[in-house]
């Protein structure tokens, strides 16, 4: 048995996610039809986060398991070949057993791209225009942010389908978030928002993202409603959940790299 380690960027646009569905075009069960087709062998792949449907990614981290045995970079050669334009491996290495993309993470660092005027459409895919984007006050809005940062129980800022998955009445919702920051990128008329923290739950940094926007277009609601949402942590809530096509993977950053720092952001 053979282990590799890839990173692989994909446009998440035409795919219900990250993970394999049945009956549903997935980033994951791409790689595997195509990985067969091209070495007739099969290739088990699991990936270091579920990204939701349309989300993408630059530097998703995976591990593929497989009977095959080749050379890396033949092996990375063919299997680009093989993929659509879509998604590319940037760069695969042979690893030892032990090797889990889950496992010894150090951090993930998202982006979310907020365009503030309807973009153009070579952009539009990777970036949400929010229909009251003009009514929204980004100084409060940029408060809300900074609120997220720290230890909280994110409960209020994730799914949770007890229906779907029972375990998930008993899922533990704390995370940390440690960094939030953001920045204007005029060319293309967007606020790029950076998320950075060790693990996220089932749509929380869109959730988190969302509910920001809606409580900062709205006179009626304070920032401190969304410090009650931290207090009081409910799943069950109505606010506006920020759109998929903005939210993208940027890299994941491992315990074992030798040497890592905020200067990662902007790689």
């Amino acid at each position: 048995m053979s282990i590799y380690k890839a990173i692989i960027s994909y446009d998440g646009t035409n795919y219900k996610g990250w993970q394999v569905q049945p009956h549903a075009s997935t980033v994951c069960s791409t790689l595997q039809k195509c990985f067969y087709k091209t070495f007739k062998h099969k290739a088990i792949i699991l990936g270091a986060s579920r990204t939701d449907s349309g989300v993408h990614s630059l530097g998703q981290t995976i591990r593929i398991r497989t009977n095959l045995q080749i050379d890396p970079k033949r092996l990375l050669k063919a299997w680009n070949d093989s993929l659509p334009s879509d998604i590319f491996i940037r760069s695969l290495e042979k690893v030892s057993d032990n090797f889990h993309p889950m496992i010894d993470v150090y951090y993930k660092i998202y982006l979310y791209n907020l365009f503030l005027e309807k973009p153009l459409p070579f952009i539009s895919r990777y970036g949400w225009y929010y229909e009251f984007i003009n009514h929204v006050d980004l100084e409060k809005f940029n408060k809300i942010l900074q609120l997220y940062v720290g230890t909280h129980d994110f409960r209020s800022f994730c799914k949770l389908d007890p229906k779907e998955n029972p375990n998930d009445e008993d899922k533990n919702t704390i995370r940390t978030i440690d960094l939030i920051k953001i920045k204007k990128l005029p060319q293309y008329k967007c606020l790029q928002i950076t998320v950075k923290g060790k693990s996220f739950l089932r749509f929380q940094i869109r959730r988190m993202i969302g509910y920001a926007l809606d409580v900062a277009r709205r006179k009626n609601l304070s920032v401190n409603y969304i410090k009650g949402l931290l207090d009081n942590p409910n799943s069950k809530q109505t606010l506006v959940k920020a759109k998929g096509q903005g939210l993208i993977l940027r890299k994941i950053v491992y315990k074992s790299k030798e040497t890592f720092n905020d200067n990662d952001l902007e790689k």
